[in-house]
């Protein structure tokens, strides 16, 4: 952390490698949380792109470099809210037919995690995908935590209502 707040100074300076060793640093993060709003790799790409320009353009905009990350990953949820947006996303990904039980589980808990409004997976997607506490979700999307526990809770209630739907549609 302290790290990440050394090179975000340097970068805000001008220090291209800087801001190079920043973005390699998050980049598994971003991908995954990118993975779990969009199911095409080439938007995935695409989000990925834009976030890193507009955090490189906007970097001088960062008033505290301690929040690096938060701001980081709310560049890379708008780029993704823009996505789905404007193209009406519902791109399904080609998955394999000799998949495990696991693995069927996981694609089917992706599909009702995808099928949620956004106001409720995307607080599910940063809590459980990508470990942020309460606080640092009501940060990045500036809401208040009560209401971030709340999404959490109906989100959750949603994703088992649906589960339990899906599993009893099933022959």
């Amino acid at each position: 952390m302290a790290n990440d707040v050394f090179l975000v100074k340097k970068a805000q300076k001008g220090d291209q490698e800087a801001f190079i060793h920043l973005v390699k640093e998050y980049e598994t993060v971003l991908y995954n949380m990118a993975r779990r709003f969009l199911a095409n790799e080439q938007d995935i790409a695409d989000v990925l792109q834009e976030t890193v320009i507009t955090a490189y353009q906007k970097l001088n905009q960062l008033k505290n470099p301690n929040y690096f990350n938060t701001w980081l990953c709310r560049i890379m949820i708008n780029q993704c809210k823009k996505i789905v947006n404007t193209e009406s996303y519902s791109d399904i990904e080609d998955y394999q037919f000799s998949m495990n039980a696991h693995e069927t589980e996981r694609l089917t808990m992706n599909d009702l995690l995808n099928g949620l409004n956004p106001i409720y997976r995307i607080p599910l997607v940063l809590y459980y995908y990508n470990g942020f506490s309460v606080k640092e979700i009501s940060e990045i999307l500036k809401e208040p935590t009560g209401t971030i526990k709340s999404r959490l809770a109906r989100g959750r209630a949603l994703l088992q209502k649906e589960y339990n739907k899906s599993e009893g549609g099933l022959v």
